[in-house]
């Protein structure tokens, strides 16, 4: 049992190794486990570049980066479609979307305004309904059903918050943007769908 003792009392400490491993920023691992899936993000920009097909390709390119990037690490594939479509200071009037409060239907004129310019379109929407049955979900879906002779329909985007958001894909692209869509897993309506859920009397 001495001897035991000695052995075991006679043996060099082992000393801790140190931990050179430098730790995650929260940027890190809000990008390692709460960004989209890679094969999401693949049909996402797809999606992206079947809508912006009207747009010259060094727009269309910076789009496509913008859906990749996203806005901040971990945001969701919505998040990242609205990022790649909307981009409030870019000073340009192209633009493929249309974002609106819940309460500002004033504000879809002038929006429509800017992707017609966009699409080519030299035609104009206005409202044809009276003020006090106006909201931004009607709205929306008005002016879908204008674009439709066009070539063109919207599709609505859930932000999860209490604004619309919505964006043009031409007909002859429709089929292709949802397989993307369903590829991505995004929470994107067809106006028929956009109106149930938002109780819209046809």
């Amino acid at each position: 049992m001495l001897q035991f003792f000695k052995r075991l009392f006679s043996q060099p400490a082992t000393t801790a190794q140190a931990d050179t491993t430098e730790p995650l920023s929260d940027a890190d691992i809000l990008r390692a486990y709460f960004s989209p899936p890679a094969e999401a993000i693949d049909a996402l920009v797809d999606l992206v570049r079947l809508v912006a097909a009207p747009l010259e390709d060094t727009e269309a390119t910076r789009l496509v980066a913008r859906a990749r990037s996203g806005e901040a690490p971990g945001d969701s594939i919505a998040g990242h479609l609205q990022y790649a479509l909307y981009d409030p200071d870019e000073a340009t009037s192209r633009t493929l979307s249309l974002f609106v409060d819940w309460k500002a239907h004033d504000e879809i004129e002038w929006q429509a305004a800017e992707i017609l310019e966009t699409l080519g379109i030299g035609a104009s929407w206005k409202w044809t309904r009276e003020p006090a049955q106006r909201c931004v979900a009607v709205g929306l879906l008005d002016f879908d059903g204008w674009l439709r002779p066009h070539g063109y329909q919207l599709l609505f985007l859930d932000t999860g918050c209490d604004d619309y958001f919505a964006f043009p894909i031409h007909a002859a692209r429709l089929e292709a943007a949802q397989d993307c869509i369903h590829r991505a897993r995004l929470p994107v309506e067809q106006a028929d769908a956009f109106r149930v859920s938002q109780q819209v009397e046809p």
